[in-house]
């Protein structure tokens, strides 16, 4: 797993580099598990991947496994500290996806009946069969042609 490449703009590589201060929670060799600066519960974290990597579709396989165990540790120590009543895991690429920080980052946001946070889903699905069909389609193609 390459950790070296680094970007001096990037607010998440300073805080892996320790020259930005984070109420660090966990390390590992490929990631780092951090309180954000304004959470929305107590045991609210980020996982990041040491290195910088901008967003999902610039994420290696084996770097994505990293993050992927560490998040799933994080949601252990979640349950374990705080006993929330459910869990959001988020993961935000692009400004349209409300990505603020342009290095890839993993929200666990505990979650409360009532709580502050929003209802996550439309209330109404797409349901036209055909533009079901044809996603389903182009989303297998591109998946046994590789290009993904």
């Amino acid at each position: 797993m390459r950790v070296d490449h680094r970007d001096d703009d990037c607010v998440f590589c300073g805080i892996v580099a320790g020259t930005e201060p984070a109420r660090v929670v966990a390390e590992t060799t490929g990631t780092l598990t951090f309180l954000p600066v304004r959470p929305v519960h107590p045991g609210h974290v980020l996982v990041v991947p040491r290195r910088h990597v901008a967003d999902i579709w610039d994420l290696d396989e084996e770097t994505a496994a990293a993050v992927g165990t560490a998040v799933l540790r994080a949601a252990h120590a979640l349950r374990t500290a705080h006993r929330p009543e459910g869990l959001n895991i988020i993961q935000s690429s692009g400004v349209v996806a409300t990505q603020s920080v342009f290095h890839l980052h993993v929200h666990l946001v505990p979650r409360y009946e009532g709580d502050r946070m929003p209802y996550l889903w439309p209330p109404k699905a797409e349901e036209d069969p055909r533009l079901l069909d044809d996603s389903a389609r182009r989303l297998r193609l591109a998946l046994t042609a590789g290009r993904h």
